[in-house]
């Protein structure tokens, strides 16, 4: 991965590029009011802040690699700049677009993010002391939700090119499960395994059965914001809302546990047999086909059974054999 400040434009072997071997001055477009800039396979990330760059560059390009292994495809390269002073020209963002980057995305920066979030929480929130009080948390929250959010972008510029030409993650026109599930397995490990542990959670929970597949696939994520306007030029729209506002959390997370499970479930039923089965899967959905129809068609081709209740049934017994 390349980093550097202030660099001048140097051609460079797209081969090293690509493999995040080259020069630390090499593979970064002139940003003038940000200083520092990692660029590599999965794009460029710019900040006034060094270490910040370094941190979501690293996790970009694991994002970037998770994205190819799982939908076998190679992923679009993104152009992140953190907290990006008014007077970044257009000309400038024009030149990392000509460089390769499908999307030029604004986003905030730790400190920035940490503001805002706390805008919206009373002072003496429990959660607000804790984030005060241990900085290695904020900035975890920080990395994962920028992870999980760039992966959206990624995800439906992949499938649905037009989508950043008019709207964020929140106007997707794949199910929510499946944008949802697109998202989650390209965070780092850290969150996906709290939420293996509340699905096991929940699983346990006679008082709180888990709904059958088709009704699982057809369900909206109680999490997703429903009074979101379309951002009105191209990027990703992050918002931030207060406790009172964020609906029913307790749902939202049973939701999400349920998306990674059924995530890890489809890659690993058919690894041993084809790679690439949530990228087949969204193809399909892209191009105007149901999962139902991916499943009777294609997906006999990845192990899988050719029917919705046969294949619910072989959900089931790995709900039940998953480890607790």
């Amino acid at each position: 991965m390349a980093r550097s400040r202030s660099p001048a434009p140097v051609l460079v072997p797209l081969l090293l590029l690509l493999a995040g071997a080259a020069r630390a001055d090499t593979g970064c477009p002139p940003l003038p009011g940000l200083d520092y800039c990692a660029a590599g396979a999965h794009g460029w990330v710019y900040g006034p802040d060094a270490a910040q760059v370094r941190l979501l560059g690293d996790d970009l390009a694991a994002s970037a690699a998770a994205f190819e292994r799982l939908f076998a495809r190679v992923p679009l390269r993104l152009a992140v700049l953190l907290d990006a002073p008014e007077g970044i020209a257009t000309d400038a963002r024009a030149r990392l677009a000509a460089a390769g980057a499908v999307q030029v995305l604004d986003w905030p920066g730790m400190q920035a993010f940490q503001a805002a979030r706390e805008a919206t929480q009373p002072a003496d929130d429990p959660a607000r002391r804790l984030l005060a009080a241990n900085p290695a948390i904020g900035q975890a929250i920080w990395r994962n939700l920028t992870r999980h959010e760039l992966g959206h972008v990624r995800f439906n510029l992949t499938y649905w090119p037009d989508l950043g030409r008019t709207a964020g993650h929140g106007h997707a026109r794949s199910p929510d499960w499946l944008n949802e599930a697109a998202a989650m397995v390209l965070e780092a490990d850290d969150l996906a395994a709290h939420r293996r542990r509340l699905l096991h959670g929940m699983g346990a929970d006679p008082a709180q059965p888990l709904p059958a597949l088709a009704d699982f696939l057809a369900m909206a994520n109680p999490a997703r914001p429903r009074d979101q306007a379309a951002p009105a030029a191209k990027g990703v729209s992050l918002v931030y809302r207060s406790p009172a506002e964020a609906g029913d959390a307790a749902a939202g997370a049973r939701y999400y546990a349920l998306v990674q499970g059924w995530a890890d479930f489809l890659v690993q039923a058919t690894a041993a047999t084809r790679a690439g089965v949530l990228g087949s899967i969204s193809t399909r959905i892209a191009a105007g086909g149901s999962f139902e129809d991916w499943l009777a068609d294609t997906g006999p081709g990845f192990g899988l059974p050719a029917t919705l209740p046969a294949l619910d049934r072989q959900w089931q017994a790995w709900l039940q054999a998953a480890p607790r």
